[in-house]
């Protein structure tokens, strides 16, 4: 059995670790097969030979100096020796690197350096025939290949502290995706999807690039699902979103025209008349406006002497319009007057929810609350007031762009999420947190649902990575109520996404933000350097492939170094990733540069 020279013996062993004596420390360097091997710290990889032909790996977690006496007498001189600890890593047995240890070497046994050819295989995954690499080993001339078929199988998080390198991470991995449409791959066939929060993304071949401007783009309101309108418009659980769903439904109604929903339009108009004690003026306006569309000659005819200027009947022509609107509902839909509140219960409860114009959405509400109001609920108004703000914020910002009803605008939109690229970026730096989590959310459940569609017809030919960027700012921990938990569709695609071809991966410099089943769902990490205690402490919990050691390493990376832990990844390895002319790692703007002379 040839060996290279032996640069110490076991002096401990216990199943997280062993404790290697290295009786001369400055003499941890030797050639071996022509190769100069060197000691190089932390990180490096020491063999112990099971036999021949196995042989354990360990990686080296701790170096320290200790006096030992040279002799067994209490006289005796003390000498200093080295000590490293190394925790286990995996077994080479038949020349095929196998990740973990069954049993374990004992004390006494010679420790070695490991070899150049027993760290490739320890690095190389196994039926790797789409390789990509985007970094080399801190402590190896060793730039690891990585397969393409398990990294983008499973879900994954980049993590790491701002400015420490995630960004540039994101773009190297998906610069050499690119770059394999020199092994005959189309990039094109590739779909990915990123939500890109700093305008980081676009420094690609626009041949396999479409960036999105959200303000040349509109999403039909029609298509939008509950979950999507509880993400929008952030409705308190116990109030707001009952009033919401009914909002919803009642939106869609005034919008409709037919004749269901004239008498019910007609029946809102008399309890808005009946109850709302507001504006006199504003209150005939939305009266006129429900009764404008009802083709009825009495009803019609009953509110032109309801008086613009002062917003009243005189006695016996509102006793006209309160006769005319019941007669109407009686001869149109067979109701008495007091039978029309269960029958707008039934109504609401069979309604669709879809709807053209954002503006309709603040009247159903308003109606809804009317009708409660109504009912005696006298505090729905109050209860509803952040309500009705966030939606006035939303008509304010939106109507005009993202949610706004342009024929044009949604045609663009439409043909964007046929996804014909490579990669689909969204410029999403000018949306909040909540308005981010909205546009991620609808456009993710959108690509689940084609995806499980076409799971159906058995013709699944297409797969999906969304890219989260700052995850953390939208992608937060839920509550239990499964109508109201605004990240429903992430943690649904993190659980079941894998059989439908859909994979997220987050970006996030805060860890113990996520949503801990998205979290618990990612196969693989490539983490950057993190301090926070809080965010330390969620990746213990979170990552089963990572050793304390190396968490606490966490803290101490430089920036662009990354420790890779998961599936993917033959064992945890540090790596410094690749720096390219993919645009500048995000920086801090500084007071030396802003208060400085002169002024460009």
């Amino acid at each position: 059995m040839m060996k290279n020279k032996s640069i110490g013996i076991i002096t401990k062993v216990f199943f997280n670790k062993i404790v290697v004596e290295a009786p001369s420390p400055s003499d941890i360097q030797h050639n071996y097969k022509g190769d100069l091997y060197t000691l190089e710290g932390l990180n490096d990889y020491i063999t112990i030979y099971k036999d021949q032909k196995n042989k354990y790996i360990y990686q080296i977690t701790g170096l320290y100096e200790q006096e030992k006496p040279m002799l067994s007498v209490e006289e005796s001189k003390f000498e200093r020796n080295a000590y490293f600890e190394a925790i286990p890593v995996g077994e080479i047995y038949h020349d095929q690197f196998e990740y973990g240890l069954s049993i374990f070497p004992i004390i006494g046994e010679d420790v070695y350096l490991t070899t150049r050819d027993d760290i490739q295989k320890i690095l190389t995954s196994k039926n790797n025939t789409l390789p990509i690499s985007f970094g080399k080993l801190t402590t190896h001339e060793y730039i690891p290949e990585f397969p393409v078929d398990s990294l983008f199988t499973n879900h994954f998080a980049i993590l790491g502290n701002t400015g420490s390198g995630k960004s540039t991470t994101v773009r190297k991995i998906l610069n050499e995706l690119l770059n394999l449409k020199d092994r005959n791959i189309d990039p094109n066939e590739m779909n990915f999807v990123i939500f890109d929060v700093h305008n980081e993304y676009t420094v690609f071949n626009e041949q396999y690039l479409t960036k999105v401007d959200l303000n040349e783009i509109s999403i039909p309101l029609n298509t939008l699902k509950l979950e999507d309108w509880i993400n929008l418009v952030q409705p308190a659980t116990r109030v707001q979103l009952p009033i919401l769903m009914n909002g919803l439904k009642m939106a869609s109604i005034l919008e409709s025209d037919n004749e269901s929903s004239k008498w019910l339009k007609a029946y809102c108009a008399l309890e808005l008349y009946n109850n709302q004690q507001t504006d006199a003026v504003a209150k005939r306006t939305k009266i006129i406006s429900l009764v404008s569309g009802i083709s009825d000659e009495e009803v019609q005819s009953s509110v032109e002497e309801y008086d613009s200027r002062f917003g009243n009947f005189t006695q016996q022509n509102e006793t006209r319009f309160r006769q005319a609107i019941k007669s109407y509902i009686k001869r149109v839909h067979g109701l008495d007057y007091h039978e029309c509140e269960g029958k707008v219960q039934e109504t609401l409860e069979t309604a669709n929810q879809g709807f053209k114009k954002l503006e309709k959405l603040k009247d159903g509400i308003n109606m809804v609350i009317l009708l409660e109001e109504a009912k005696g609920n006298t505090q729905v108004k109050a209860n509803c007031e952040t309500l009705m703000t966030r939606i006035d914020s939303i008509i304010l910002n939106y109507s005009s762009n993202l949610l706004d009803n342009n024929e044009n605008k949604i045609s663009k939109f439409n043909k964007i999420i046929e996804y014909k690229k490579a990669l689909t970026v969204f410029d999403c730096s000018s949306l909040e947190s909540t308005d981010l989590l909205f546009f991620s959310g609808y456009l993710s459940r959108d690509i689940l649902e084609s995806q499980k569609s076409i799971r159906k017809e058995r013709n699944l030919n297409k797969m999906f990575n969304i890219i989260l960027d700052e995850a953390h700012q939208y992608i937060k921990e839920g509550n239990d109520d499964a109508k109201s938990n605004s990240t429903i569709i992430f943690n649904n695609i993190a659980k079941e996404g894998r059989k439908f071809g859909v994979f997220i991966a987050v970006a996030s410099q805060r860890p113990s933000e996520l949503s801990k089943t998205v979290l618990s769902q990612c196969n693989n990490f490539i983490l950057h350097r993190i301090r926070n205690n809080l965010d330390l402490d969620q990746l213990r919990k979170s990552i089963p492939y990572i050793s304390d050691s190396q968490v606490f390493r966490l803290s101490f990376l430089k920036t662009g170094v990354a420790l890779l832990v998961g599936d993917s990844f033959t064992v945890p390895m540090e790596m410094h990733i690749d720096e390219e002319d993919l645009g500048e790692i995000s920086e801090t703007v500084t007071p030396s540069v802003l208060w400085s002379y002169p002024k460009n």
